[in-house]
């Protein structure tokens, strides 16, 4: 785990400096360590999200990148696998609840990348859409 939180913090230095071919490396090399310790330690609540924010920093880089399949996978790869384990886990066990905020901070992501690219796209004002009250 230390290994990853160096490799971390050097790619997050890298990402504020816009050394974005450091960062991807940093990110890629760190999400492989995270891999190979949540598929042996899923239910550590600490891995989990290690291995989620792994998945969330390298969405926001590529989306920094205008790599916006790139981004949008990274967001939908844990968000389906959490999905996945939520309904093979019994609600008692203490990883249930990591999972759920993992999920929770997924549909987050996913609803700003939407957000992000409807404005791109000019589709939607986002600023000027009136609140809907039922």
């Amino acid at each position: 785990m230390e290994t990853w939180r160096n490799l971390i913090c050097k790619a997050n230095q890298s990402f504020r400096a816009g050394d974005w071919k450091s960062a991807e490396s940093q990110y890629l090399t760190a999400m492989e360590r995270i891999d190979h310790l949540y598929k042996n330690y899923s239910d550590n609540e600490q891995i989990l999200m290690a291995w989620l924010a792994s998945y969330h920093n390298l969405s926001e880089l590529y989306g920094r990148l205008g790599r916006v399949d790139a981004q949008l996978s990274h967001i939908m790869q844990p968000y389906h696998q959490l999905k996945n384990r939520l309904m093979t886990q019994a609600d008692h066990e203490p990883i249930y609840a990591a999972i759920l905020h993992g999920i929770n901070l997924s549909c987050k992501e996913l609803y700003l990348y939407q957000k992000q690219q409807l404005e791109i796209s000019g589709g939607v004002n986002l600023k000027y859409q009136q609140p809907v009250f039922h």
